[in-house]
């Protein structure tokens, strides 16, 4: 095998034929060549200019390199010394007419044509003069040619290489391999031929490989090519990564006023739009206590104002999102069971819309359309725990409490009747959901501040890469790429499913926004379940989740008749026995659809006030404020009544402290005529 490489070495037209020394002294010579063989020093062509390639330069000279083209100072002599000093990057059409002049300066001084001598001799001067002063050493009008990466790196890897490959050293380097122009631009090609009998293997390659990427800048990727008549190797310079865009630490919130699509703050690839529209529309804030989730539920919560959705705020802690506290559209619930009674009556309606809008496809035009609404519930844990304890401690049942069944099927289901969920939460972990399936409806989850390993892969996944970021900027964290854009695959194999952001800080603006929202239908204000919920619905939803008895009036509403936000607490729990599935009612005399049972209950209260003033005076009985209503001493409906008590008391105006009767705050007649009383008198005045 090596003897017939040797002969196919041999063969003409393999290498280099043989010549004579003085034809080869000639030719360079008159082309305006080294005059030594070998490779060139230069990259100059015929009429351009070049940049000098030094191989014999020591230790020294790289560590005091001041660039092959730096300026020279110190007056136009020395910029000419300079540009002389480097003959070899001279044109050759430049050097070959400098080699003539000189012996026909010489001839012609020997014949006495001294006209002739100072002719040539001032032409040359010059034009060396103006090439020098108008080249990169001066003026910088023209610039050299630069040298090519096989001039560069062609010798160096071809010496490296040769005895790797078993290559005879009188073979042509240009036959082998191949260098481009430029090896800095992606996508360029370093191909290198491989002898047939070369045996390579794993070692073989690995070295050939290091050989070559060694000696390139960047980073290149081999691609072999054995299985052909010609076998050869070559390298594709991979792109150079991009560089990530820098976030800015503060971003402004752009409404779009599509409660579907929704701006949270800026990406490295831009603005980051959340569309809710998707098969799993729900969106999860994650964060640490202090890492601003409250800051950032304010952005669903006021795109869906402005969009003229209707908000209900489960607030547990008493103190998130004060910004949106006593606002037209936006019921903050915070005691317990008052939250869970907000539940309920938000799952009932999403059964209720649900058909309302099947029966719309079917052709059906009914008053009461429904109208979009957000469930946000902030510190979901929290919620869990307090409904346990509240379940198990406070009103002493078994078993599991229904709400957090609620919960996932809302989660579930409410994409089809425009029902949203957003929930803030220390992690994505399973048992904060009760169910994969339910979890996997939060389409949408967000990241805030510092956050954890385990907490990153119940987010994202345990394969998901970490995406790096500087946690100490407020405001700083990722988001899932789901429902927003594709998804790629990294170079390891990896999906990629968050990127970083910046969350848009909207907080100072939430009063002025909510303000400039449509106000809310008077159902929503008087503190009534939705106009939507028919007393079918009450019934089929019951069937299904137990639902009735935690509606306004029912048992484990404590002693609630409605919906409004009580931010004073001057209604406190009831004890109870386990839910039945019994319908109940409305009784806050806003004419919304109900079942019997809270009509019943509110014939139980009358009755029991009456029997109450037969064995006390008048002027001694005490009424709840759902009572007075019920009896007319306040004529306004309940959920009025509790507004105007709790406007009564943010205005720093003295509320009677009335007395605890079995768990309900209750009033005298007289007490409440004192507030009541006084607002109608001024009513009148005016």
């Amino acid at each position: 095998m090596q003897q017939r490489q040797k002969e196919k070495a041999g063969r003409p037209g393999t290498a280099a034929p043989p010549t004579r020394a003085a034809d080869v002294l000639l030719v360079r010579f008159l082309s305006g060549r080294e005059l030594k063989p070998g490779d060139p020093s230069s990259s100059a062509t015929w009429w351009c200019a070049g940049t000098q390639v030094r191989r014999d330069r020591t230790a020294a000279d790289l560590a005091a390199d001041p660039g092959p083209f730096e300026k020279e100072s110190g007056g136009a002599l020395r910029t000419v010394v300079a540009g002389a000093r480097r003959w070899s990057c001279w044109p050759r059409a430049a050097r070959t007419a400098v080699r003539l002049a000189v012996p026909a300066v010489a001839v012609s001084a020997w014949c006495g044509w001294w006209p002739a001598v100072l002719a040539v001799a001032g032409v040359l001067a010059l034009v060396g003069i103006v090439a020098v002063v108008t080249g990169p050493a001066a003026l910088g009008w023209w610039r050299p040619r630069p040298a090519s990466a096989d001039l560069v790196h062609g010798p160096g890897m071809w010496a490296a290489l040769r005895p790797v490959l078993g290559v005879e050293e009188r073979e042509l380097r240009g036959r082998w391999l191949h260098l481009p122009e430029d090896v800095t631009v992606p996508g360029a090609r370093v191909v290198l031929r491989l002898p047939a009998g070369w045996p390579g293997g794993e070692a073989g390659m690995r070295a050939v490989d290091a050989l070559v990427t060694s000696r390139l800048p960047g980073e290149w990727s081999a691609r072999w090519r054995r299985t052909v008549a010609a076998p050869f190797v070559e390298w594709v310079r991979d792109a150079a990564p991009e560089t990530p865009r820098v976030l800015p630490e503060w971003v402004e919130w752009i409404p779009t006023g599509d409660p579907l699509k929704i701006h949270f703050g800026e990406t490295p690839n831009g603005p980051a739009y959340v569309h809710t529209g998707t098969a799993t529309p729900h969106i999860g804030v994650s964060g640490e206590t202090g890492s601003g989730k409250s800051s950032i539920l304010y952005i669903p919560l006021v795109a869906a104002r402005m969009a003229g959705w209707l908000v209900t705020v489960i607030d547990p802690k008493q103190n998130s999102l004060v910004e949106a506290h006593g606002k037209s559209g936006v019921r903050i619930h915070t005691e317990t069971y008052e939250c869970c009674m907000a539940v309920a009556e938000f799952f009932v309606s999403m059964m209720a819309a649900e058909k309302y809008n099947s029966r719309r496809f079917r052709g059906y035009s009914g008053p009461d359309a429904p109208v979009g609404r957000v469930l946000v519930i902030d510190e979901l844990p929290s919620f869990r725990e307090f409904v346990a304890a509240w379940w198990k401690y406070i009103i002493k049942q078994r078993g599991f409490p229904p709400v957090l069944i609620w919960i996932q099927l809302i989660l579930m289901q409410g994409r089809s009747s425009n029902h949203r969920v957003v929930l803030g939460t220390h992690q994505f972990s399973l048992d904060v959901f009760g169910s994969t399936m339910a979890r996997d409806q939060v389409g949408t989850k967000l990241v805030v501040g510092e956050v954890s390993a385990p907490s990153w892969a119940v987010a994202y996944g345990a394969g998901a890469p970490l995406v790096d970021y500087d946690e100490t900027i407020q405001g700083r964290g990722v988001i899932s790429l789901k429902g927003r854009r594709r998804k790629k695959t990294l170079a390891d194999g990896r999906v990629e499913r968050a990127e970083e952001i910046q969350y848009a800080y909207i907080t100072p603006q939430v009063a002025g926004l909510l303000d400039a929202c449509p106000s809310a239908p008077y159902w929503w204000e008087d503190g009534a379940p939705a106009p939507w919920i028919t007393a079918q619905d009450i019934a089929r939803a019951d069937s299904a989740a137990a639902v009735a008895e935690f509606l306004p009036g029912g048992r484990y509403a404590g002693g609630r008749e409605d919906l409004t936000p009580d931010t004073d607490t001057d209604v406190l729990l009831t004890r109870g026995s386990m839910p039945r599935s019994k319908p109940v009612s409305d009784v806050s005399g806003t004419g919304a659809a109900s079942g019997g049972g809270a009509g019943t209950a509110v014939t139980a209260d009358l009755a029991e006030l009456a029997d109450q003033v037969a064995a006390e005076g008048v002027e001694e009985q005490r009424y709840t404020i759902a009572q007075a209503c019920a009896v007319g001493i306040i004529r306004k409906a309940p959920g009025a009544a509790r507004q105007f008590k709790s406007a009564w008391i943010k205005a720093g105006k003295p509320f009677p402290e009335g007395e605890m009767v079995r768990g309900n705050s209750c009033y005298t007649r007289a007490e409440l005529e004192s507030v009541f009383g006084a607002q109608e008198e001024s009513s009148n005045a005016a």
